[in-house]
This record gives structure tokens, sequence and C-alpha cells, in this order.
């Protein structure tokens, strides 16, 4: 059955105990039009919610399920992939052979490239026929495409930071485009839950302490760059820098790039913005904060001008577990069911 013929939209959420499960979960208890009817976990399965994330006391979900196609298909009329992992390109033609949509928080289907997503993810991917069909989750960007979207492919929490506030300066022609350098900060939550060498999240090395990583080049970087491409209608390449910083959660990026003509930044980023919900612009770098975004879906940019330097410089914040992840997911969500776009995300959503 479709979801019109009810009365709300059955969810699900495969890797619902990790951090964009656990954030999914909260704004669409709070979302007048989902009911959660499925609710994934390899290693929590047969539990309750509550006995892996003791938060959801009281609340009466489902109990934790083992990932299943079958099951998942009959309760749900579209599933979100939550984990990191590459089970999605298992699980979504699986899913979409039966009618029911997908909404990936990976990274599976957001390069319209094979080669490109195997050079990045050092892993094959199972299914490309996808990579034409599946939109990527920018509402800002691709809503008209997500209106008849079946399989949405949500951004990355840095590349979101990254092409709302470059896109109508890049679309217009406006920038030097080989001057782009994006520097980012992160908190801890973009690791997820569990340690990762990699990322070095642990309280002792990240507390009191700022550093710099995947240096020779992250995988946000191909994304930012397919995108900014797209919209420049030739190759843009950008120097692309994230940094681990000592907060839970939040991305607060700095963008430098030289302006190719003269520009008013206020003009241009409110006629491309000024009717979006969830991006705020403000004159002044000042009030580009991170505790003005935390728990929200909203994204903030700022901007000034060094004329000396002929440099336009463009300040964004959002949190990384809404905005960059969650958040935006279920913003998609709406648009491909033709509901309010804020439905759910208004004010604080977590």
């Amino acid at each position: 059955m479709s979801a019109q013929e009810h009365a709300k939209i059955r969810v699900g959420i495969l890797g619902a105990t990790g951090l964009v499960g656990e954030h999914l979960i909260k704004i669409l208890l709070q979302h007048p039009r989902a009911e959660i009817t499925f609710l994934g976990s390899e290693h929590a399965a047969g539990q309750r919610l509550d006995q892996a994330l003791p938060a959801f006391k009281k609340v009466g979900l489902p109990v934790l399920r083992k990932p299943s196609v079958e099951e998942a298909a009959e309760v749900c009329d579209v599933v979100f992939f939550a984990g990191k992992t590459s089970e999605s390109l298992e699980w979504a033609p699986e899913l979409l052979k039966r009618s029911v949509k997908v909404v990936d928080c990976g990274a599976e289907f957001r390069f319209k490239s094979v080669e490109t997503y195997s050079r990045w993810y050092a892993t094959q991917h199972t299914c490309p026929e996808l990579l034409a069909e599946a939109v990527y989750g920018l509402p800002e960007l691709y809503r008209d495409k997500l209106r008849t979207a079946r399989l949405i492919a949500n951004p990355g929490c840095y590349p979101t930071s990254a092409i709302i506030p470059l896109a109508p300066f890049v679309k217009d022609g406006l920038l030097d485009l080989a001057s782009i350098s994006i520097d980012s900060y992160s908190g801890v939550s973009g690791a997820g839950r569990t340690y990762s060498e990699k990322s070095r999240n642990l309280f002792v090395e990240a507390n009191e302490n700022i550093r710099a990583y995947a240096t020779r080049g992250h995988r946000h970087r191909p994304e930012i760059e397919e995108h900014l491409s797209a919209l420049a209608g030739r190759d843009v390449k950008v120097n692309f820098v994230p940094h681990l910083a000592p907060l839970y959660r939040g991305i607060h990026t700095t963008i430098f790039c030289k302006f190719a003509k003269p520009l008013d930044p206020q003009a241009v980023l409110k006629r491309e913005y000024l009717g979006e919900p969830f991006v705020r612009i403000y004159e002044s770098p000042d009030d580009v904060n991170l505790t003005s975004v935390a728990g929200t879906n909203f994204c903030d940019v700022g901007y000034a001008l060094d004329h000396d330097r002929q440099t336009l410089i463009l300040f964004v914040a959002l949190d990384n577990l809404v905005k960059g992840a969650s958040g935006q997911a279920v913003q998609a969500m709406n648009v491909a069911f033709g509901l309010d776009e804020t439905t759910g995300l208004l004010w604080r959503s977590i």
C-alpha cells in the first residue's frame, strides 16, 4: 500500500542506535505525519530501543529488529539508512522493487560516477544503475527532482556547509573557480558513536585540542567538487581541509575565494535563499555561530569582502547531526512525499 492510503507515512530506520539514527527518531517522534514502524539494528536486535538508548524509555517505539528487506517493505513507505556501512547497496534495489522509497544517509548514492565512488570509498558499487536515478538530497538546489524521487542520497555534513554558500556565486560566474579554499571545523560526533583511529575522537585526544585531518584528500572533497562543477558547467577543484574541534556537535566552515567580478554578497545570497526556510543570511560574520544552530535544521551564512585582496570570505554554521544529517534527510523526505518542507523541523528539533 502507498503512503497516500495512510494518514501517516510509515518510516523505517536501519542503524537506529547510531547517532544519526537516534536523531532521526527524535525528529520523527515530533513529526505529525510520520509513524516509526521499523527499527533495524544488527547488534541490538531483540532489545527494546530504551535498552540500547535509555533516553527513549517510556516512548513506546517498536522493538529493535534484525534488518530484513521483507519485513521492512511490509510495514514501511520509506526507509532511512542511518549507518555508515555499504549495506545500502544490497538493500536499496530490493526496497525500490517493493515500491518503498529510500533515503540513504551514507555515501553510496552521492556520486554519479562509479569510479569516483570506488576510488574514495574503496568499495565496489554493486548497483551502479541506480546512480543516475538517485537525487542528491539538498532541497535548496534539487527540490524539483526530489518531488518525484524514489532514492535520495543525503548530502555529507561538510559538503552541505560548502555547497549552500558557494552555489549562487558559482552558478552566476562571480568567482575565480581556481581559488576556492574551504576551512572546516567539526565536533567529534561527526565520527559517530564509536572510536575511530583515523578521527582520534577519544575525549582525551580531542579535548582542549584542534587538529587537521585527511589533509591529502578527504572523501567529501569530490562530493563538493561534483556539485559545484555541475553548477558552473565546467570542472571545479577546491582546496578542502577538515579539522576536529573539541565540540560534541556542529560544523563551522570558512571559505576563501577570489571574486572575478564586482559583487554584492548580500544581494546574491538573498536572491538565492530569501525564501528558503532553513537558510539564514547574516550581514555580520559575528552572528554566524554554532550555538545559534545547535539542535536545529538551520544553515547560517555570513560574508565579508576583502577588497584589497579581491577576496570573498563566507562563514557558515550548521549542526552536523541535523542539517548535516538527520534533519536534512527528513526535509528531503517531506519534499518527496509532498509535505510542507518544514514539517517536524521547526523550531529546535532535538
